[in-house]
C-alpha cells in the first residue's frame, strides 16, 4: 500500500498524541486471514515468525498505510503479514474527546498449531 507523496502520512511513522489508542474490531477476520495466508511451505516445514507493522490509522479508523517496522527473518512470512494488513479494521484513536490519526505498531505471528 503506498502512500501518495501528498498525503500525510508520507514520510513514514511519526508520534502523534493520543488518549485511547485505536481498537481492533475484527479479530476473528484477522485470525481466518492469518491461517489463510500463511505460506504453506513455511507452515509445512514449522517455520513460524513475527513480522512488526507499523499501521497509519486515519482519524475515521481507516488503514491508510502499512509498513514493516521489522521483519521476521523470512520475505514471504513479510509478505503475508502485509497482505493481512488488508483486512484489518479499527475504532480510531482519540486525544481527550477528538479522534485522530496515529501510527502504532503491531506484531503478527506466524506459527504452527
Amino acid at each position: 500500500m503506498a502512500a501518495p507523496e501528498s498525503a500525510p502520512w508520507a514520510s513514514g511513522p511519526a508520534f502523534t498524541p493520543f488518549t485511547v489508542a485505536p481498537k481492533i474490531r475484527n479479530a476473528d477476520e484477522i485470525v481466518a486471514a492469518m491461517q489463510e495466508r500463511y505460506p504453506a511451505e513455511l507452515r509445512d516445514e514449522g517455520v513460524g515468525g513475527t513480522v512488526i507493522l507499523w499501521f497509519y490509522i486515519d482519524a475515521e479508523g481507516a488503514v491508510r498505510d502499512v509498513r514493516v517496522h521489522r521483519s521476521s527473518g523470512h520475505p514471504t512470512l513479510d509478505s503475508a503479514a502485509l497482505e493481512v494488513a488488508s483486512v484489518y479494521r479499527f475504532e480510531p484513536a482519540l486525544n481527550r474527546d477528538r479522534r485522530v490519526p496515529v501510527w502504532v505498531s503491531f506484531p503478527l505471528t506466524f506459527q504452527v498449531r
